[in-house]
């Protein structure tokens, strides 16, 4: 996270600018306390709708928690796990891995510096390394950048990356961990990313089996306009990028840099 004192403001995110609204209020606060610090920010300046970006951000990070009772408008903040990852290897014959395969994806983008986002449930019923993955899931709200038609299918994308600008949070990247018979459902959800973000948009599978399922599905019209950017990976080369990653961030941290 950038230096809030010396960013500018296009480097600071609307993330920061109501954290620090919330520090500011002692941790905790209504939506008009806030607005009331924010007025002068000079992030407002170039969104004349700044009031409803921070209804939204307020509702779309893990770090902002309502308060009782429901609709009171009342924030406060809530800090967030650090990570600390390990090495991990995948087991393609384990139907069980679905959710390691999901925690080092959603690990990577956190390295990587993205907000990360996985579905409801997922947060709550899948672990990594022995913490659920709500501990490695910034984004609860993935409303405000798609359409209500694909709502339905993109909140449950098994992990996505996210950057944010002036408006919001945005998807770069999006993955579907799957099996054999899931390879089509998960194609299917992927495309339901809206096209102007131009996400770059990937299965996670196995190994050749699923690879060859994804080959022929490639093909159909349906998905034909998206090969460009629509990919396979099997489990052994997010082996390969986690643990190349886990080690940059030990090596970064011994040598007293920043990874993120």
């Amino acid at each position: 996270m950038p230096n809030v004192s010396s960013a500018s403001p296009q480097e600071i995110t609307w993330k920061d600018v109501v954290k620090d609204a919330l520090l500011e209020l002692g941790g905790e606060g209504h939506l008009d306390d806030i607005n009331k610090l924010v007025r002068s920010n000079p992030k407002t300046r170039t969104n004349p709708t700044w009031k409803e970006t921070i209804r939204r951000v307020v509702r779309q990070y893990a770090i902002f928690e309502p308060l009782p009772p429901a609709r009171s408008g009342r924030y406060r903040l809530v800090e967030q796990p650090a990570i600390a990852p390990e090495p991990e290897t995948l087991r393609a014959t384990d139907v069980v891995d679905h959710g390691a395969a999901q925690g080092m994806l959603l690990t990577l983008g956190k390295l990587y510096g993205y907000e990360t986002f996985a579905p409801a449930n997922d947060r709550t019923s899948r672990s990594f390394q022995g913490k659920p993955l709500s501990d490695f899931s910034s984004i609860t709200d993935c409303s405000e950048f798609c359409g209500k038609n694909s709502l339905a299918r993109v909140r449950q994308i098994d992990a996505i990356w996210l950057s944010e600008d002036n408006d919001g949070v945005y998807p770069v990247y999006a993955f579907e961990v799957e099996h054999t018979t899931g390879v089509r459902s998960g194609m299917d959800r992927l495309v339901e990313l809206p096209e102007r973000y131009s996400v770059k948009l990937f299965v996670v599978a196995p190994g050749e089996e699923e690879r060859s399922r994804f080959d022929g599905l490639i093909a159909l019209n349906k998905f034909r306009r998206f090969r460009e950017r629509l990919l396979f990976r099997n489990y052994r080369e997010l082996d390969n990028l986690y643990n190349s990653a886990v080690k940059l961030d030990e090596n970064s941290k011994s040598f007293g840099v920043a990874f993120r």
